[in-house]
């Protein structure tokens, strides 16, 4: 005897066009029908400089 699916080819339709929608790119569906997606994020280019002694100094005033 075989098991229905947990999602029904409506309710997959819905979930792929509402993740398109928040811009979302699908990169592949699991048996279970969950959808597996990657959000583009922007990486930032350039990086404020870092004193590192003043990084230091911060987590000595703090006591333990």
């Amino acid at each position: 005897m075989t098991r229905a699916l947990p999602f029904t080819e409506h309710s997959l339709r819905r979930a792929i066009a509402a993740a398109r929608k928040s811009g979302l790119k699908i990169t592949s569906i699991r048996p279970d029908g969950t959808l597996v997606v990657h959000e583009s994020m922007e990486i930032a280019t350039e990086l404020a400089p870092v004193d590192d002694a003043d990084a230091v100094s911060k987590w000595e005033d703090v006591g333990v």
